[in-house]
């Protein structure tokens, strides 16, 4: 979620950065040492030695790092600080691509947003990283300057194949912290394994060095909480806690400690391994549920929580974060059987008082309402929508995010309009001061495999249109001015797979809505690739139109899930096109379709990281955002404040001189060399012939 580096992590103008703050003891004589040495001396009477050390330490808060470590050889006096910032906050983005304005320069991306948006220096090469690692084992003086430490998600094959293993690199990483840090604020590593990585954060926050200075914990047991100690500075608390150890829990009692910390944390998240976040909040008491004074006041409250009965048979085990070794034991299985699972918004209400609220997640969900029509997700956002009524609509809460929970099938376009966002929409027609809001129903990629319905495609197409019509209506009436013109960020991670329910052929579909040539080259180029698709016999049947379905389904797969834009840790930050991004898994059709064999034209060992212009899921990224052109227009039209807006992975911002969404990370126009083949049909002005489907015609 940050990124940041060392001077010695990044490719630095000064060939030898120094690394120790002073050359002492058995360093005096080392290599680093008489790089030390070669310091230059300013005159007693030079102007740098007269400004103030607090002056200087302010400004250096806004020095790229490259030029940082200039001034920290240049000048004795400016050293030590020097070293302070650079290694304050040290970020790891591996395969981090950039906004495309930077055209892959990594080093004019970092000297301009590094320290001065994401507040920290860079880490961007497995070369890098290493003797950044190799640094701080020689120098031991420097890993207590190391203050926030965050190591990014990452694609780890590619490196296997050249010797890395990013797993270990990860382990070493957070061991040699947890012996030796006693000023660490904050670490974070997306892990490669996430079952292991979890249990090496555990051990890595059970050191008592560590929880002298952090202020975030990560809770699998509740004894982690107060053993060996309660961190001082504590304000996020992260607990998932296992439902065998609930069971043993009376209540957290917050008028004695050690859950008297609940009082004083400003971030609050509730889960559980078979996500019963309510659960935990039920477990804390208060003196009076009725008196909001003694209630937690929060700044950010996230919960986990998906009604599902049948959470201990095998077949749901797709809803554990963690695999649950005690699920068959009688007494856990009469234990869970006896929770109330719904969602019920007063288990919040009861304990936290909302009006203090700026950032509110909820991963929540009812499997039931589609086995026993259940409707306590809709019960649960009318009642916080009232709560909210009397509230004044939490003008303190700027950021939403709903997030429902993966499943192996979807609500039909009824069902998903009276269940969900209707309710959803009438909750969020009450909020005052909303800028920030975030839905994802987590629709599968793969819904975009299946076929039409023997209607025709304008028919289909409008079902279509009025199904996104009704989503937007149902939030944002013409009443509600005040949302659309509060509202900076919106983001859709699954919206195509969402509201395309309906699957006319191919080429009459909203997924072949742009006439250009470079399109067609594309669906050209896909059908050179992959046509006939080498999976079963009844896929390889399919014609041409039902395999750009499962193609383009595969890469809004991609986009839906393995993106994250690394969002640094600073309280309102979201200008995403100053921030790195990963992509995901590269070559992700090849992979799939291909089973990795080298003999196809896929350029794989050119294109190792899968960075060209011209890969073929790139080109494929390109060919989707020309689709979503009149949706994008569409949503303009509705939200015409938007600084930021996500539709399905890909990251668009306001660009002042065209007046218009332009993409940060993703080509808009395709490569030169691509369109070749077609420059004479493009100069002539012809379209393809092809049909084509139409958004919003007529």
């Amino acid at each position: 979620m940050t990124s940041h580096s060392n001077p010695v992590v990044t490719v630095s103008p000064i060939k030898y950065p120094i690394l120790t703050l002073e050359p002492q003891g058995q360093y005096q004589n080392s290599y680093y040492g008489r790089l030390c040495n070669k310091q230059s001396n300013q005159p007693n009477d030079s102007i740098l030695k007269k400004l103030p050390s607090n002056l200087v330490s302010e400004i250096f808060q806004h020095v790229d790092q490259f030029d940082l470590v200039n001034l920290l050889l240049t000048c004795t006096d400016f050293y030590a600080i020097a070293i302070e910032r650079l290694y304050k906050r040290v970020t790891v983005i591996l395969n981090a691509e950039y906004p495309t304005r930077y055209n892959k320069n990594s080093k004019l991306f970092i000297r301009e947003n590094g320290i001065k948006y994401m507040d920290s220096a860079l880490i961007v090469s497995i070369e890098k990283l290493l003797t950044f690692i190799k640094i701080l084992h020689v120098n031991p003086y420097l890993i207590q300057k190391v203050k926030f430490f965050v190591f990014d998600k990452c694609y780890s094959d590619n490196l296997l194949k050249q010797g890395q293993d990013l797993s270990l690199i990860q382990s070493e990483i957070i061991e040699f912290f947890g012996k030796n840090s006693y000023e660490m604020n904050f670490l974070h590593i997306t892990f490669v394994d996430f079952v292991t990585g979890i249990e090496k954060l555990t051990k890595f926050l059970s050191h008592e060095n560590i929880r002298n200075k952090i202020f975030k914990l990560f809770v699998t047991s509740y004894k982690d909480l107060y053993l060996p100690v309660v961190p001082q500075g504590l304000t996020n608390l992260f607990l998932m806690l296992d439902e065998v150890e609930l069971m043993s829990i009376d209540k957290f009692d917050l008028l004695n400690p050690p859950y008297d910390v609940f009082n004083s944390i400003f971030t609050l998240t509730c889960s559980t391994n078979n996500q019963f976040g309510l659960e935990i909040l039920r477990k804390i008491h208060l003196v009076n549920n009725d008196d909001e004074d003694s209630k937690l006041k929060l700044k950010g409250l996230t919960v986990f929580h998906c009604h599902n009965e049948s959470i201990t048979s095998d077949e749901n085990d797709v809803f554990n974060s963690i695999s649950n070794n005690n699920k068959h034991d009688l007494e856990y299985q009469n234990y869970v059987q006896s929770l109330d699972k719904s969602l019920l918004f007063k288990v919040i209400s009861d304990k936290i008082n909302l009006t203090y609220l700026t950032h509110l997640y909820l991963k929540i969900d009812c499997i039931e309402r589609r086995n026993y029509n259940c409707n306590c997700f809709s019960k649960f956002f009318k009642d916080l929508a009232a709560y909210l009524v009397s509230k004044r609509g939490l003008p303190n809460l700027i950021s939403f995010e709903l997030e429902l929970f993966p499943n192996l099938e979807w609500l039909r376009p009824h069902q998903i309009l009276e269940n969900i966002l209707t309710p959803l929409g009438v909750f969020v027609k009450t909020l005052s001061n909303l800028s920030r809001l975030t839905i994802d129903f987590s629709t599968p990629g793969f819904k975009m495999f299946d076929s039409g319905m023997g209607m025709s495609s304008l028919v289909l197409n409008k079902l279509n249109e009025r199904l996104m019509e009704a989503f937007f209506l149902c939030f944002f009436t013409s009443n509600q001015l005040r949302i659309i013109s509060n509202l900076r960020t919106l983001q859709l991670p699954d919206f195509l797979t969402s509201f395309i329910y309906y699957k006319p052929a191919f080429y009459e579909s909203l997924l072949h809505t742009c006439q250009c040539w470079g399109c067609s080259l594309v669906l050209d180029k896909l059908s050179d690739l992959f046509f006939p698709l080498n999976e079963d016999a009844e896929i390889q049947e399919m014609n041409d139109e039902a395999t750009f379905y499962i193609l383009i389904g595969f890469i809004l797969g991609k986009l839906q899930a393995d993106r994250e834009v690394c969002i640094p840790i600073k309280q309102t930050t979201f200008n995403y096109k100053n921030y790195p991004i990963y992509k995901g898994q590269p070559h992700t059709l090849h992979n799939h379709f291909h089973r990795g064999e080298n003999s196809c034209k896929c350029n794989i060992k050119e294109d190792i990281n899968g960075e060209s212009k011209l890969n073929i899921d790139n080109l494929v990224t390109t060919y989707i955002i020309h689709q979503l052109k009149p949706i994008l227009q569409y949503l303009s039209m509705i939200f015409f404040k938007l600084d930021n807006l996500m539709i399905h992975g890909i990251y668009y911002e306001y660009d002042q001189s065209t007046r218009r969404l332009k993409p940060i990370f993703d080509d808009e126009q395709y490569p030169p060399e691509f369109l070749e083949e077609r420059a004479k049909e493009i100069k002539s002005g012809k379209i393809p012939d092809l049909p084509f489907g139409y958004f919003r015609k007529g």
